[in-house]
């Protein structure tokens, strides 16, 4: 589903994003649950964390470069403290912490937005480290640092 166009009477265009049409997954066992109980404005970040392309100069000053094929990044998801949402990733988290037996407990992570085709995935994740708490009066936001080992972020090509 592409983004909805308004045409405007000066020959530009208002873009409207609908909410309904991104669709954020956390993948456990192959299965494959929606994540819902974000906060309010910036619900998932993500972000490569290598540089595609580094360059440099040498001695004498000539331009030197590296292509990077680095699958590193990191999605942050802003969750609502008590969300049934945030107790999911919780429990990848207490998993991945108390785990004993030979294979560390990873999961899945995707970001699906059907209004411009972007897809940001991680077939295999780990999480940074245990949200920041706080106490106060209002809902507050545990923001998760979920480290992708095979990201890949794509708008459909």
């Amino acid at each position: 589903m592409a983004a909805r166009r308004i045409a405007l009477d000066d020959g530009t265009y208002f873009v409207l994003k609908d909410s309904r049409f991104i669709h954020i997954y956390v993948i456990i066992d192959k299965v494959a649950t929606e994540l819902n109980g974000f906060q309010n404005g910036e619900a998932v970040g993500w972000e490569k964390t290598d540089n595609d392309v580094d360059v440099q100069s040498d001695f004498k000053g000539l331009p030197l470069g590296v292509l990077n094929h680095s699958k590193l990044g990191q999605f942050t998801a802003n969750l609502n403290d008590g969300s049934p949402s945030n107790d999911i990733i919780y429990s990848a988290y207490y998993n991945q912490m108390t785990y004993n037996g030979s294979a560390l407990p990873t999961f899945g992570f995707k970001v699906q937005n059907d209004n411009n085709g972007e897809v940001a995935q991680s077939s295999v994740c780990l999480i940074q480290k245990m949200t920041p708490g706080q106490v106060s009066n209002s809902i507050q936001a545990r923001v998760w640092t979920i480290l992708a080992l095979q990201y890949s972020d794509t708008f459909g090509n």
